[in-house]
């Protein structure tokens, strides 16, 4: 338990080391509108979930959803997640994203069970590559 929430902190901080503003929202607690909202206003997210049944868990399909409807532009993302015995969250989630045409930034970052210090090590990489994504596009969008 938790395992997903560890990767999520750890691309946090290595986002965060980049100087860009960094957000972290569970969907289990979180008003779906408001994470929709934040995530409009952002060039770059990493989605996560651990994996239910070789899926991504139902709160993070539901906000998927919901964003889907909207038509997000010019967004950046990669996915992660963990998993028991099968895999599923990650991959699933990096098919809604491209469906939703997200520039997938790296590939899915998939832990069994709890992460260990190198998938945490690769977390906070990645979070790097995000903010770095992040203000590659904030850049881009300023200069139009």
């Amino acid at each position: 338990w938790g395992s997903t929430q560890m990767m999520a902190r750890s691309i946090m901080d290595g986002a965060s080391a980049g100087n860009v503003e960094t957000r972290l929202f569970n969907v289990r607690t979180t008003d779906a509108t408001h994470i929709v909202s934040e995530i409009l206003d952002a060039a770059a997210i990493a989605f996560g979930s651990p994996t239910l049944n070789m899926g991504m868990m139902p709160q993070m399909a539901a906000l998927l959803s919901y964003l889907k409807g909207l038509r997000p532009e010019r967004k950046a993302a990669f996915a992660f997640g963990s998993y028991g015995w099968g895999r599923g969250g990650a991959a699933e989630i990096e098919e809604q994203l491209k469906a939703m045409k997200f520039e997938i930034i790296r590939e899915p970052i998939q832990s069994r069970y709890a992460p260990g210090p190198d998938i945490l090590a690769e977390c906070r990489e990645a979070g790097r590559l995000l903010a770095g994504k992040a203000s590659e596009m904030a850049a881009c969008s300023v200069a139009k």
